[in-house]
């Protein structure tokens, strides 16, 4: 099975799909992670670099409020080669990392604007009350699986959105606390365990706290070693919630039996032919 398109094609998943209780899910995105830390390092490289950078000099030039606002904008389109690779190799045994890159900057665009409607909306819905706010992020947590994997175009996306988080609601905004809650402590990790490093190991002068400032280059290098997880976890959520409304784990496990069938048929027919040799005396 696929995790492109709405009707997708089925195929063994390198994950077996079953329903999971939401701490289960982020630990299985752990581990996914780690076991494949080779591409997605590769792909780290390509992606973070250049965010940490763009963070930390709008952090200094124009301050870390505008700073940590684009760091946010940036860190909800980047995500998508991490989701990318991550359904990519769920589904597929073998994959090019370039493959994965050129597949998810084909959608940059219509993920830069679905990015900043999502923020425009949360926005706005923090702004009356919390609560409103909470629920409008709850509702578009899955929006860039939906413009990314399903390829549904953001005019559309809404619709689907509703469709998929129906009964699921509270486990998407459990998943958009949780993540948002480790990506905080992240954050503040990298700041603190950096200078810690500087000042201990290398006996250097550490830079400023990051809440002195508003932030520094540290933090910001905590906040996007992060979006890798972010990005499968959220994946892995989006998968739960597509396996127990959708049946997933049902039709992976009817095709992989149809499959069988067909092979021990194909191995049955060539057992019932004639060696090679035979055949071109004939």
């Amino acid at each position: 099975m696929s995790a492109h398109g709405g009707a997708p094609r089925v195929v063994d998943p390198r994950v077996v799909l079953r329903d999971r209780r939401t701490p289960d899910v982020l630990d299985l995105a752990l581990r996914f992670l780690v076991e494949h830390r080779v591409p997605f390092a590769k792909v780290a490289l390509l992606v973070l670099v250049p965010g940490v950078l763009v963070t930390w000099a709008v952090g200094r030039g124009f301050g870390w409020g505008l700073g940590w606002s684009v760091a946010i904008y940036l860190g909800m389109v980047a995500q998508a080669p991490f989701t990318e690779l991550a359904s990519r190799l769920v589904f597929e045994p073998e994959l090019r990392v370039r493959d994965v890159l050129r597949r998810a900057l084909a959608r940059v665009p219509s993920l830069l604007v679905v990015r900043g409607v999502q923020l425009a909306a949360i926005t706005v819905g923090t702004l009356f009350f919390f609560v409103p706010g909470l629920l409008v992020a709850g509702l578009l947590f899955f929006l860039g699986e939906v413009v990314l994997l399903e390829r549904v175009p953001p005019g559309a996306s809404l619709t689907r959105l509703q469709r998929l988080v129906t009964g699921a609601a509270g486990e998407a905004t459990l998943g958009l606390l949780l993540l948002t809650f480790l990506h905080v402590v992240a954050t503040l990790l990298g700041d603190i365990g950096g200078r810690a490093v500087i000042e201990d190991l290398l006996s250097w002068k550490a830079p400023s706290p990051a809440w002195e400032d508003g932030g520094s280059f540290l933090a910001a290098l905590g906040f996007w070693l992060f979006l890798p997880y972010a990005a499968v976890a959220r994946f892995f959520l989006y998968l739960n919630v597509r396996t127990r409304a959708e049946g997933w784990d049902v039709q992976t496990r009817f095709a992989a039996i149809a499959r069988r069938a067909e092979a021990e048929a194909a191995d049955g027919k060539s057992a019932e032919l004639p060696p090679p040799s035979v055949r071109s005396a004939a």
